[in-house]
């Protein structure tokens, strides 16, 4: 039975080893430890630790590890999140803004924000537009560029997913018959999959008068070069070398994040659960040990998960604090995939840590 002083000791060997990344010995946690007990005590209570499963003594001189259960039940039982300071917010929501940008190109510079402030590799498992219904076609005018119109061209689904593509035109459409244009297409192509969207565009092309027909066929050509199915964005990558010590495990870990399968699997299971999730060594069944993924699925306006978003280090990393800020910055994503915009606080609620034990089944 654990008794307090076990997880007293237990949470300040996972501490100090988060800290320094080597094994942990009985004078570092008896010179921390607010329990007044000697050396000896504390070699004593880290042995019983490590015959219930919690610790690990990688070599007979050396001090000790938390193993994958002991950082487990550190993350159920002893862990205190951090408060997300006001500028980490603030850049959050910054880079979550999207103006005239695609979200996939929004959600690549969310990742490397999150890669930068974690110091681990950042992933987003992005969405899969096949299924996604239109909401609305709008064509602006840009300004000329050597003798042509620039014509920005946006497609907005259901989801407020947004993806936009700037071609040139010949002819010089007034913003006035642009919108005209952009009328009739969105009352044409409301509620059509992208699939379809090509269907009707094709028959468009071929059929209707040469301003709008050109018109189609840029649009046409624009949704073509679009990824339907969901990737994945990898950012950080570099950070493996700091966050991991051996050069043999260092090489598996990049494979992993190279060759991406077992991550996507591993995000796509996030999509049908509720909050931050995290996977602790054998629960991300990535066959790479020491390894962790804490991960949340981000909403759409009909409640449907368009994506996840994971951070993937050591099980050494610093949870308390990188739990609230994938938790902050999917509520923003999802207040963005929600609407298309981003306005008022955002308030986030992590709810109780019992949504972690979760992820391992």
């Amino acid at each position: 039975m654990l008794t307090k002083r076990h997880h007293e000791i237990l949470k300040l060997v996972v501490l100090a080893h988060a800290e320094g990344g080597e094994p942990v010995g009985s004078k570092t946690i008896s010179e921390r430890s607010q329990l007044g007990v000697s050396a000896a005590t504390v070699r004593n209570a880290m042995v019983e630790l490590e015959e219930m499963g919690l610790l690990t003594q990688p070599h007979l001189s050396a001090g000790r590890v938390p193993t994958d259960l002991g950082f487990r039940f550190y993350v159920d039982s002893l862990l205190e999140l951090s408060s997300l300071g006001s500028e980490e917010q603030a850049q959050i929501v910054r880079a979550c803004e999207q103006g005239p940008e695609d979200l996939e190109t929004v959600l690549a510079r969310v990742s490397q924000l999150l890669a930068s402030m974690t110091l681990n590799a950042c992933m987003v498992r992005t969405p899969d537009l096949s299924h996604a219904l239109l909401r609305r076609v709008q064509f602006i005018k840009l300004a000329n560029h050597a003798g042509l119109d620039r014509i920005l061209a946006l497609l907005i689904s259901d989801s407020g997913q947004l993806r936009s593509r700037i071609f040139y035109l010949e002819s010089n459409p007034s913003q006035e018959k642009l919108d005209q244009f952009s009328a009739f297409l969105s009352h044409q192509l409301e509620g059509m999959t992208l699939p379809e969207v090509r269907e009707h565009l094709q028959r468009e092309v071929e059929q209707s008068e040469l301003e709008y027909r050109a018109l189609c066929g840029n649009l046409l050509e624009s949704i073509a070069g679009f990824s339907l199915g969901g990737g994945l964005i990898v950012n950080g990558r570099m950070n493996v070398f700091r966050s991991f010590m051996d050069l043999s495990h260092i090489r598996e870990v990049l494979s992993v994040l190279e060759e991406k399968k077992a991550l996507v699997s591993l995000l796509d299971k996030c999509l049908d659960m509720q909050g931050v999730r995290l996977f602790i060594g054998a629960e991300a069944e990535l066959n790479r040990s020491g390894c962790a993924v804490v991960a949340a699925p981000f909403k759409g306006v009909d409640g449907s998960s368009p994506g996840t978003l994971g951070v993937f280090g050591p099980t050494r990393m610093d949870y308390a604090h990188i739990i609230p800020l994938v938790g902050f910055t999917t509520k923003i994503l999802s207040t963005l995939f929600s609407d298309g915009t981003l306005s008022g606080p955002v308030r986030v609620s992590l709810g109780n840590r019992s949504d972690n034990r979760e992820s391992s089944a």
